[in-house]
């Protein structure tokens, strides 16, 4: 009689799941069909084609990585949508109390591309459900977008703006990355961590910038810049840890000089201001103050190679309330970096390595970060197309007490994908994220976590902008 019992408490519980995630789905794309039916469909796109360009350090903005005389879509603003299963080995990113998930992702995707004489401009944003099969706390809406805007004032002065957004429940690189273009080029030295992971429920990133360029002549231009940043972390996947939410300002003046048709040196003055707090470790209340001042030179060595390296001193301070770990105030390093791009008919590659103070994710406050990583783009025989990214990062706690507190971590990731009918591209994914810490820390961070996923997307017809 207990046996027959336990048995329908488990049908019933295992209904109700299947209930509660049909029901979901259901909502998830009833919403994302209405997001498609207000959208008007419109003309075909425009498109403009580039050539390979050294990408300039500072500038708070990457290039995707094209193959040689790949148009890029321009003049245009455009609705996709997509459907994914995913299969998620470490949902909690937490070794101690590992659990593995299956879910199923829709998502949309909106762009406008506009680009006239006077005004640039390019926005993205991407809002995904993700439904998972047993573990509802997971299925929730998230976002990602970023913006960037070019505005010529007059002939000698232009103003840009640029923002990163992010509001996520938990990493997801099957799905943020899969489909989405490979940047490359040297990051900005005020970018936010995004090398070491931090296991937690939510997570809200949000990085801008504006730049006033003064060109003094074709050869010579200054530019005054000023940016934000704020990252804030949510509940963790373990009870009582906390993390370290931070916020900070940047200023910098940059001076660029254009040596030859192909060749510019640039010199970046940079002051960065960041406070943290939250954490226990390193003070519950950190306010450091970072100087830098970066060396570059970029070249474009061939038509499909271009070049850009860079490297200088960098002076890291700490004031404001401290603890036993909290930082040493008055520290000189050296910092520095450097990226290659290979763009020819059907690959593209590109290398980058870069030492840079940085924040510590929530893990930490400021670390040195050491990263190397490389995007592969490589058409395959039948209109398929194979995409490959990979990783090494370590964020070094040594600007703390704590000397020999770090974490190091191995990303990777690899998606197919082919083109079908009516617009609708199906790809196949698989990411991989490896990490492992030494030292004192707010939390567990240790963890192996691999995710696959198998979609589609369905490029709705653009409206034309005009020329």
């Amino acid at each position: 009689m207990l046996e027959t019992n336990l048995e329908s408490e488990r049908v019933g519980e295992d209904r109700k799941h299947t209930a509660r995630f049909w029901r979901k789905t259901l909502w998830a794309f009833t919403f994302s069909v209405t997001l498609v039916a207000l959208f008007p469909v419109g003309l075909g796109a425009q498109t403009a084609s580039s050539p390979a360009q050294a990408a300039g350090f500072g500038t708070g903005v990457q290039t995707p990585l094209r193959y040689a005389g790949e148009s890029g879509s321009t003049n245009q603003m455009s609705l996709s949508m997509g459907a994914s299963a995913l299969y998620d080995d470490n949902i909690f990113q937490n070794n101690l109390e590992r659990l593995s998930d299956e879910a199923v992702s829709l998502s949309s995707q909106f762009n406008i591309m506009r680009q006239t004489e006077h005004v640039t401009i390019n926005f993205g944003y991407m809002p995904f459900f993700l439904l998972y099969w047993r573990n509802s706390q997971f299925d929730r809406l998230n976002h990602s977008a970023n913006l960037s805007m070019n505005f010529q004032l007059t002939p000698r002065f232009s103003l840009g703006l640029h923002d990163t957004f992010s509001y996520l429940n938990g990493a997801y690189p099957s799905l943020t990355l899969s489909g989405q273009q490979i940047l490359s080029g040297p990051t900005s030295p005020t970018a936010l961590n995004q090398s070491i992971f931090t296991p937690t429920v939510r997570t809200l990133s949000n990085s801008s910038g504006l730049d006033l360029t003064f060109t003094k002549s074709r050869r010579t231009s200054l530019t005054l810049s000023g940016g934000y940043n704020q990252q804030k972390f949510g509940t963790t996947a373990v009870a009582g840890q906390q993390l370290y939410g931070s916020s900070g300002l940047s200023g910098g003046l940059q001076y660029q000089y254009r040596i030859t048709e192909h060749t510019s040196f640039g010199l970046l003055l940079l002051h960065q201001d960041s406070t943290f707090r939250g954490g226990d470790v390193f003070g519950s209340s950190l306010r450091s103050q970072s100087e830098s001042a970066f060396v570059s030179l970029a070249t474009r060595m061939s038509p499909t190679v271009t070049l850009t390296i860079f490297g200088g001193p960098q002076y890291v301070h700490t004031i404001g309330q401290s603890s036993a770990g909290a930082s040493i105030a008055g520290q000189f390093l050296g910092a520095g970096g450097g990226s290659i791009t290979k763009e020819v008919q059907k690959t593209a590659f590109d290398l980058s390595v870069q030492r840079t103070i940085t924040s510590g994710n929530g893990l930490y406050t400021l670390v040195i970060a050491t990263t190397a990583s490389f995007g592969v783009r490589r058409g395959l025989v039948g209109r398929w197309e194979a995409a490959m990214h990979g990783g090494a990062a370590r964020a070094d706690a040594s600007l703390s007490q704590f000397a020999h507190g770090r974490t190091d971590s191995l990303t990777g990731g690899i998606d197919f994908s082919r083109p079908l009918r009516g617009g609708s591209v199906f790809r196949i994914s698989y990411e991989t994220i490896h990490q492992l810490s030494k030292g004192a820390l707010p939390i567990s961070a240790d963890f192996d976590r691999n995710q696959v996923t198998i979609g589609f997307d369905y490029q709705l017809k653009a409206i034309s902008l005009g020329r």
